[in-house]
Order: C-alpha cells, then sequence, then structure tokens
C-alpha cells in the first residue's frame, strides 16, 4: 500500500465525522490513480460499486453493481467497475479490511461486498457470520447517524432489514425495526416526503411478522397525523405520500369507510390545489387523481374530477405552441418520382400506391431508438395526448416502458410529412387517366371482402373524395372499410360476434377485429399494425373511432385524412381469393 493511501486510511479510521461512500471513493482515487496495486484496485472497487442497483433486470442480480454502464463503438456493453475484476485476493482483502477497520461505514461496505458479491464473482458462497456482521455494522452506522445525507442513512437501515430477514435471524430483525423506527422519528419532516413513511412501507405493507402490535399501532398512528397535518399545510404530492399507503393498509384489512376517508382527503386536496394553477398543470394534475379515485374504486369522486378535466380542456388548447418545419423539394425530382409512381397504367398506380405508403413498423422502431441515443431526455418522460378541446385522450410512457406507444406516436408524424407525398401521388393519377368513381370502385371491389351489394355506397364515398367532398367521403368509406374486415374475418373461418352483457350477441369491435390474428396472416404484421394506428389506436389517428363517435371538429376532415381513408381502401383491394 503506498504512502499516501496509508494516510489517508488512517485519517479515515480516526474520524469521526459525517460521510459518504462516494466523498471516500473520490479521495482514494486521487492518491490512487497511478497506483495498480493489489490494495489499491481493492479499495477503488470496494468504493466504486453502486449500492441499491436499480437496474435488477440487467445487471448481476446482486445488490451491488456498477456505477457506469455503456455501449462503445464497437457496439459491445461495457462496465465500470466490472464484476470480473472481483477475483480471490481482492475479496480476501475485504474479508481482512472488514475485521481490522475501526470506521463503521466502511466496515459495512467491505462486509457487505463480501456478503453480496461472493458467488456472484468467484463461485464461492461467503460465511454466515460475515451477515450477521454486515447487519450489526449498518445498525450502527444508523444509529450513530453516521450518513452525510438522511436518504443514504434509510438505505442503510433498509438493507440491514433485508438482510436480516434474508438469514432469518428474528433477533436482528426486531432490531432493524427499532433501529428503522428511531431513524425515522429523528429526521422526519413533514414537507420532506422521502425522509418518512418508509417503515410504514417496509414493516406494516410488507407484513412483518416481527413487528409487534405496539410498533405497528405506532407506525399507522404517526402517519394518520402527518396525512392531518400535510393535507392542510403541504403540497398534495406530499398528502398523498401519506394517504396513499394508509388507504392501501385499510383496503386490506377491509376497512372500505377507512378507505373513503383517506383518498378523499388526499383527493379534495390535489382538487383544491389545482384553483389558479395554469390549465396545462391542472389537467394533468387533475388527471393523476382521477386515476387515484378509479384506483380505489371511488367513482363518484372520479366523475367529479372528469368534469373538471373537461373544463380546463379549452385553456390547455389555448396555451398550446404550434411548430412546424419547413422544407424544399427541387421540382424535377418531385416530377421524376410523381412519374414513377403513376406509370404502366391506373390499375397498376393504384397497387403501386397502395404498396408504396405503407409504413415498415421495424423501420420506424429503429428510428425511435435512433432518436432515443440522440435526445435520450424526450424518451425518459411520459407524453400526454390531448384532443381538439384538451382532454387527454391516451398517454405514452419511457422508451423502456412503452416502445409500441413510442413507435405509434412516431409513426403519427411520420405519417404527416408523408401526407404530402400520397396527395401529390393521388393528384398525377388523376391528372395522368383522368380517373372516374366508377374506374376506383371497380378496383376496389376486385377484392372479395367488399360485398356486391354495398357498391353503391362505396361508390358514393370515392365520387365524395374524387370531388373534394372530404367530410362526406370519410363519413361513407371509414364504415365500408370497417365492414370489409370484418367479412375478411367471416372468410377466413372467424367469428365476428361476440356475447355482449345482455346475454345476446353483437358484432366485435374495429380494434378487436384488426387484432385478429386472421387479419395478420392476411396482410401480415406491418399493415394490420398500420390499420389499428390509423383507424382505432387513441395514441395514433384513431380515425374511426374519432369520426364514429362524433368526436372529430370539422378541421379533422381534410384532404390528409381523406387521402389516408382512401389508401386503406385501396390496402384493402389488395386481397384475393386464394385458389389452394
Amino acid at each position: 500500500m503506498n504512502d499516501e493511501l496509508a494516510r489517508l486510511i488512517d485519517q479515515l479510521e480516526q474520524s469521526k465525522e459525517k460521510t459518504s461512500e462516494h466523498s471516500i471513493s473520490s479521495e482514494i482515487n486521487k492518491v490512487t490513480k497511478e497506483d495498480q496495486s493489489p490494495e489499491a484496485i481493492a479499495e477503488r472497487l470496494a468504493f466504486g460499486f453502486c449500492e441499491d442497483y436499480l437496474d435488477k433486470q440487467n445487471g448481476w442480480g446482486t445488490y451491488y453493481g456498477p456505477m457506469m454502464v455503456w455501449v462503445g463503438d464497437d457496439g459491445k456493453a461495457y462496465e465500470s467497475p466490472s464484476l470480473s475484476l472481483v477475483n480471490d485476493n481482492v475479496i480476501a482483502h475485504w474479508i481482512t479490511r472488514s475485521q481490522n477497520t475501526k470506521n463503521p461505514l466502511m466496515k459495512a461496505r467491505y462486509s457487505g461486498l463480501v456478503w453480496d458479491l461472493s458467488e456472484a464473482a468467484i463461485g464461492r458462497k461467503p460465511d454466515y457470520k460475515i451477515a450477521i456482521d454486515y447487519v450489526n455494522t449498518l445498525l450502527e452506522v444508523t444509529d450513530n447517524d453516521l450518513c452525510e445525507h438522511p436518504t443514504e442513512a434509510i438505505t442503510k437501515v433498509t438493507r440491514a432489514y433485508r438482510v436480516a430477514f434474508a438469514i432469518n435471524n428474528t433477533d436482528l430483525v426486531k432490531k432493524c425495526i427499532e433501529s428503522a423506527i428511531n431513524l425515522e422519528d429523528r429526521i422526519a419532516e413533514d414537507d420532506k416526503a422521502g425522509l418518512w413513511g418508509f417503515c410504514f412501507d417496509l414493516f406494516v405493507l410488507g407484513k412483518c411478522r416481527n413487528l409487534s402490535k405496539v410498533q405497528e399501532k405506532k407506525l399507522i398512528e404517526d402517519l394518520e397525523c402527518r396525512l392531518e397535518r400535510v393535507s392542510k399545510d403541504c403540497s398534495p404530492w406530499v398528502c398523498e405520500s401519506a394517504g396513499i399507503p394508509l388507504a392501501t393498509y385499510y383496503r386490506s384489512k377491509g376497512m372500505d369507510d377507512e378507505v373513503i376517508r383517506v383518498v378523499d382527503v388526499v383527493g379534495r386536496c390535489f382538487e383544491s390545489a389545482c384553483e389558479g394553477l395554469a390549465a396545462m398543470q391542472a389537467s394533468s394534475w387533475l388527471q393523476h387523481v382521477h386515476n387515484i379515485y378509479i384506483g380505489f374504486n371511488m367513482k363518484e369522486g372520479a366523475e367529479r374530477v372528469s368534469k373538471k378535466i373537461s373544463e380546463v380542456g379549452p385553456g390547455v388548447v389555448e396555451s398550446m405552441q404550434e411548430f412546424s418545419h419547413s422544407m424544399e423539394i427541387p421540382r424535377e425530382k418531385l416530377d421524376a418520382y410523381l412519374d414513377s409512381m403513376t406509370s404502366g397504367g391506373l390499375e397498376k398506380t393504384l397497387n403501386r400506391i397502395a404498396i408504396q405508403f405503407l409504413p415498415k413498423k421495424d423501420q420506424v422502431q429503429q428510428q425511435v431508438l435512433d432518436l432515443a441515443k440522440k435526445h435520450p431526455l424526450t424518451y425518459l418522460f411520459t407524453k400526454t395526448l390531448q384532443d381538439h378541446k384538451g382532454r387527454p385522450v391516451a398517454t405514452i410512457g419511457s422508451i423502456e416502458d412503452d416502445l409500441e406507444g413510442n413507435i405509434i406516436h412516431q409513426l403519427s408524424q411520420n405519417m404527416g410529412i408523408d401526407s404530402f407525398f400520397l396527395r401529390h401521388s393521388f393528384i398525377k393519377a388523376l391528372e395522368v387517366y383522368g380517373m372516374s368513381a366508377d374506374d376506383v370502385t371497380t378496383f376496389i371491389l376486385k377484392s372479395p371482402i367488399f360485398e356486391d351489394s354495398k357498391k353503391d355506397i362505396v361508390q358514393k364515398g370515392v365520387k365524395a373524395y374524387l370531388e373534394e367532398d372530404y367530410m362526406s367521403a370519410i363519413h361513407i368509406l371509414v364504415p365500408q372499410a370497417e365492414a370489409a374486415i370484418r367479412t375478411l374475418v367471416e372468410l377466413m373461418g372467424g367469428a365476428t360476434l361476440r356475447r355482449n352483457r345482455q346475454g345476446g350477441l353483437q358484432l366485435r369491435t374495429f380494434d378487436d377485429l384488426l387484432r385478429d390474428e386472421r387479419v395478420e396472416n392476411c396482410f401480415g404484421s406491418d399493415t394490420s399494425f398500420y390499420f389499428r394506428m390509423l383507424l382505432t389506436d387513441q395514441r395514433g389517428w384513431n380515425v374511426r373511432n374519432d369520426v364514429c363517435h362524433g368526436i372529430s371538429p370539422a378541421g379533422a376532415f381534410n384532404y390528409s385524412t381523406a387521402d389516408r381513408v382512401m389508401h386503406v381502401m385501396l390496402c384493402l383491394s389488395q386481397v384475393r381469393e386464394s385458389n389452394a
């Protein structure tokens, strides 16, 4: 061990000041920067690992994990520190240090690493006594307030409890419970929700069998008193931190009146706080409390809040800003593109348009993943989608939790750009072939999924489209697309009826039909995904539902929407009866 490291270790041994593993790590790294001795490496590793590693799925299945993980230029994943650096010599060094050090924080780290990483790193289970030393030292750190920040003390005592429970040591478990309750009493501040409630979550909601009735009563009463205080003096989010655990506990005990009382306190706190807020913020908070009411089956509260959400909706729309982007396309390139799209006759042109404007889901997915790398913050948070009245209609989670939602959102934007080319392709086809409603209808009805009896309806819809009566065209053609999908499922041997609540049968919903495996087998996953996004998914264009439920404003019946509906009809027309 070099002299500087030895002096630092001695200083840390004598120190009585509050500190953290992170601070110790920084000091060790400074004095061992160029030192590659086994002792220096072991010390750097000891304080380089991340405690309570969050990414359990991609980690080592251990409590400790790497401080950093990244993907190199070669596409391989790298981590620092790496578990591969932990060998027999490193484990032996940590064992020795855990036995010799007088610093409780350091002793807890050494013994904790030995207990947690030995089997994963060197394939050997640690001595049971290491776990006992680990728990006792963590409690010493907690009881003597040796952590730099109170949240670190909460982490320590929580870890102590979980290890004691894992080794089934009842005496240690009871010590951990007492230590944790005392810690919460010392550090709790009403307006800092992270500093209280952890004992209730850990022992009461966690149903700890070693929690005494006296302790359980204390924790419940403490949280009830805190709820009463914070509902008057703190933010609704702090109130929620006190109320929801209580409501969850009461629900588990079948105490419905207590559940209603507590959730109502939380809900009313949010509703009061929304008065005077900006419309967008108020809408977001109201949506949150609506979810709380629904989660606890409080329909009256949910209905009350849903009305308030509708009331602030217009203000949300007014507060939104419009962003636009323009690009120039050389005329000669556009003409060449349109010539290639419309060559070979009307039938080939319509077939080409149907195929050309079908998005590829895997390409959009890759686009989303690439954008997430370039702009990671954009994909970390939940997005709320609003309709034209400012009402929330859907949410899209982070890229890790809701990849499909992000794909649909991106595809919706892509289609807005593609609409320019789709529009000009239709215009060019009309210009070159002078196509009539009869021509297009004849082309569409070559597919067996369109019934001959619907010819006049389809023709009226196509005629309205060609005459730029987009409102009529969309209202006529969208139901015909749904009917065609229903016919397809029937022709392929599927059921189009399902049982209803009245004991009878009713038609399956359009979205349900589009998810039928027969539809995907016929069109492929890309096309069925496109149909859902365009017609029935609230995260996408949702044309069918908005039109048929009377939700779409007049401005939604534009050429862009009409072009997409006509494109769907052309896609459906590609179906032919198999001779096999």
